[in-house]
């Protein structure tokens, strides 16, 4: 199990000299909705999933109940809650503000933060433009006398496109005789036309 992230670079502001800031950005899978939370921890213990329900319903309840008496929750294992505060200028007093509940601030636990940091960290790239057709020919015959066959995920995923456009592509590259189609159905792969070898080789 990984993470997938993506690095941003962000200008100085106003201008200021210097390298780009950088910073990461996980990408998400996926979201665990309450059922999914309730039947992973049904399977883990001797609780089922409709009891497990009933005590996230009641701890949501507890925490709403700590923070209306004025108090922060901590958890040993999972962390730290305490009401969130938002200040907005008063519309009939410029001199007065108004304040009021925004949400919820978390702060992770040290020991679930220990055990986060050990996650692996997966790099996604950014993907290249694709060329124009000519680019694309030349550069796909150069993988093809390297790798000697691919498929429409390797495709998409050397020129920097989409599965769609990588089965157009080579679909287009076998009708010109560029590729010659073998396998069937989910297990199809390209392999370079023999009397296309020489051609592009003598460009």
């Amino acid at each position: 199990m990984s993470i997938k992230f993506k690095v941003y670079s962000t200008p100085k502001p106003n201008s200021r000299s210097g390298a780009k800031l950088t910073h990461a950005r996980a990408i998400s899978r996926g979201t665990y909705d309450l059922k999914r939370v309730c039947d992973l921890i049904s399977e883990r213990s001797a609780v089922s999933s409709a009891e497990v329900k009933s005590v996230l319903d009641s701890f949501a309840w507890v925490i709403e109940l700590a923070l209306e008496d004025g108090c922060h929750v901590e958890l040993d294992d999972l962390g730290y809650f305490s009401p969130s505060l938002k200040t907005v200028p008063s519309k009939k007093d410029a001199d007065k503000n108004t304040a009021y509940v925004d949400g919820i601030n978390y702060r992770c636990s040290t020991s679930l933060r220990k055990k986060l940091r050990q996650i692996d960290l997966e790099l996604v790239k950014e993907k290249k433009k694709p060329g124009d057709w000519s680019t694309r020919k030349t550069e796909l015959v150069k993988y093809m006398e390297r790798w000697e066959s691919i498929t429409p995920r390797t495709y998409a995923e050397a020129f920097g496109c989409s599965r769609y456009r990588a089965n157009l592509d080579l679909q287009r590259f076998v009708e010109e005789g560029v590729l010659a189609k073998v396998g069937y159905r989910n297990k199809v792969m390209y392999l370079l036309a023999a009397d296309e070898t020489g051609g592009c080789n003598n460009k």
